[in-house]
């Protein structure tokens, strides 16, 4: 009787034991897990878990903690996506307003470009105002002529004509808006 009295106070301490123990890594991994440091909370889960592998609330409070690793690491996976298109938005941007500007430069270059091809059209011009009717034929068969001094003649001749033109015009519409009375 007394080896059954002895196995029994045995089981029942080694019961109680068990059950304070694995209580004691549920509410240290519970306390952890309430004051935000999951890492903590499933180390200590895990620990209890490993002396006792089939307790129920050990096993419950693991479940849970995997469920909220999950959830954090959708989070983050959602931020991280959430970043990488932010910095192509951003990078698709920088390169917009890198081309608009080179669009600018070329078109600031290109103004230049025809302003300079019309300066040296006026100093072409200015430089072939005596035409060709003026020049002495000797001066003529002395100098050569390239083509492109022969394109600015032409092109001051047919830009005087055109203002000969506009003054002639101009001068007509002023004589016969004056109906003014002979007698």
């Amino acid at each position: 009787m007394k080896k059954i009295f002895l196995t029994l106070l045995f089981s029942v301490l080694t019961i109680t034991a068990f059950s304070q123990t694995a209580d004691r890594y549920f509410h240290n991994g519970a306390q952890s897990f309430i004051n935000a440091d999951l890492q903590q909370a499933m180390q200590e889960v895990q620990t209890g878990l490993q002396q006792y592998p089939n307790d129920p609330k050990l096993n419950a409070l693991m479940q849970k903690l995997q469920e909220e690793q999950e959830r954090q690491q959708q989070q983050q996976d959602q931020q991280q996506q959430q970043q990488q298109n932010q910095d192509q938005q951003n990078q698709q941007e920088q390169e917009e307003q890198k081309d608009q500007e080179q669009q600018e430069q070329q078109q600031d270059e290109q103004d230049k470009q025809e302003q300079n091809e019309d300066q040296q059209q006026q100093e072409g011009q200015d430089q072939s105002e005596e035409t060709p009717e003026e020049m002495n034929p000797e001066d003529m068969d002395m100098q050569k002529i390239s083509k492109e001094d022969a394109e600015k003649i032409l092109q001051a001749l047919a830009q005087k004509e055109k203002e000969l033109l506009k003054e002639f015009k101009k001068k007509k519409t002023d004589g016969s808006a004056k109906h003014e009375k002979d007698w």
